[in-house]
């Protein structure tokens, strides 16, 4: 009877776990499909693309300058958005990811994302003014793609991201080319905000205040303390690598020592 039993639940089992992934993959696009607003376009598997309007995988991955192996890194994303980095860091070899995000509805989305895909990387709702190692760790490689002009305080936000770094930073940012001004460091102030968004749904953004040339950028890298400073190339806004003066391994913080100890 009990050989009976298993023989027929040998058969039985495969087709369950099939109708479990089914179910999951329905509920996790009807989902997707009730978020109202996605930015980034990502193929989750399966059949399930979010339907941003930005593709990263083809308008900024090959220009961001993220190392082919990353095995064993301690990352970070600041402003990771629906994750596409994060995810693409894991990918990688990344030993452990951590994304933050201001926006509680970009760190639902991300965490559909994960979900769907099966990652390990983990987002946080908290602020670029917010990181410390004492609270955060350090990091072997820290992303910081298209947050410094949403910011009403970008060396602030470096500031904090120099305390966390122990290896390399890779960052973008939207800016603006006047060869009149050659090597001249310069910003344009929007105090109200930009028109940003899809060509056929433009929208007022209006988190949008410093926009630097490539000559502030590297200048602001350099005030903080940051060495090796490169300029990777202008073809997806401004592209920079940079590194910390004293390089070290990623590492954990100290929960013994942190602020909820």
């Amino acid at each position: 009877m009990l050989e009976r039993i298993i023989s027929r639940w040998r058969g039985v089992a495969p087709l369950l776990e099939k109708d479990a992934l089914v179910v999951d993959r329905a509920w996790l696009r009807s989902q997707i499909e009730a978020e109202s607003w996605w930015f980034l376009k990502q193929d989750l598997g399966g059949g399930l693309v979010t339907p941003g309007w930005s593709d990263p995988a083809n308008e900024k991955l090959p220009y961001f300058g993220l190392p082919e192996d990353m095995s064993g890194m301690r990352v970070l994303d600041i402003g990771c958005n629906e994750g596409f980095f994060s995810f693409e860091a894991e990918r990688r070899g990344a030993e452990s990811v951590i994304g933050i995000d201001s926006s509680p509805v970009v760190v639902q989305r991300f965490n559909l994302c994960r979900m769907a895909m099966g990652m390990k990387a983990d987002a946080y709702l908290t602020s670029v003014y917010d990181i410390a190692p004492r609270t955060f760790g350090t990091f072997d490689l820290v992303m910081f793609f298209g947050v410094l002009y949403h910011l009403r305080h970008p060396l602030l936000a470096l500031e904090k991201i120099f305390e966390v770094s122990s290896g390399t930073l890779l960052m973008q940012s939207a800016s603006f080319e006047n060869p009149a001004l050659g090597d001249e460091s310069a910003a344009e102030f929007h105090p109200f905000g930009i028109e940003s968004g899809p060509a056929e749904k433009r929208v007022w953004d209006h988190t949008v205040f410093w926009v630097p040339n490539s000559g502030c950028i590297r200048d602001m890298l350099l005030h903080v303390g940051f060495v090796n400073v490169e300029c990777l190339n202008q073809n997806a806004g401004a592209v920079f690598r940079a590194e910390a003066p004293m390089r070290g391994k990623g590492l954990a913080p100290d929960h013994r020592n942190a602020p909820w100890s």
